[in-house]
């Protein structure tokens, strides 16, 4: 009888029952099950480093605009002092227009304000009054339509 040169000499199936699976089964080369799973790996890896990198790419956005928010507000704070030490009267303000972040693609406009108060703390067996700052920036996120705030306080113990 004439041995098929398509069936292993350990299988002893025909050719017809083995059809369908001889294509997916290794023979001195990749299966095509085997090429599609590391095509899936492949696009799941690839579509996970791209989420990655367009979170980051938010992210880092995001804390850049805080960072700038924050660091004019420190200053805004500072200047009060400044004019405090030489007039000796802080000059409270709301809703002064500022420009946070102006690229060619987009302009982040924010408003900053300053509020004075006065409070005491008592500590041990003294009382100590002081006046307070109140400094706040807003601005809302061009991306996400999302408002933003950075709020510092600063005590100038008298």
């Amino acid at each position: 009888m004439p041995k098929d040169i398509y069936i292993l000499p350990e299988n002893n199936k025909t050719k017809k029952a083995n059809g369908v699976f001889s294509l997916l089964s290794s023979q001195g080369g990749y299966s095509l099950a085997e090429v599609l799973v590391v095509a899936i790996v492949m696009a799941v890896m690839i579509i996970t480093i791209y989420i990655g990198i367009m979170y980051a790419d938010k992210q880092v956005t995001k804390n850049y605009r805080h960072r700038v928010a924050t660091l004019m507000l420190t200053g805004e704070l500072e200047k009060q002092y400044t004019l405090y030490m030489k007039e000796g009267i802080f000059r409270p303000f709301t809703n002064m227009p500022v420009i946070i972040e102006q690229t060619d693609e987009v302009t982040v406009n924010g408003t900053i304000s300053i509020s004075v108060g006065k409070d005491r703390e008592n500590y041990m067996s003294g009382n100590y009054d002081f006046t307070y700052l109140i400094g706040e920036i807003r601005w809302i996120d061009p991306a996400t339509e999302k408002e933003h705030y950075v709020r510092l306080r600063e005590d100038f113990y008298e």
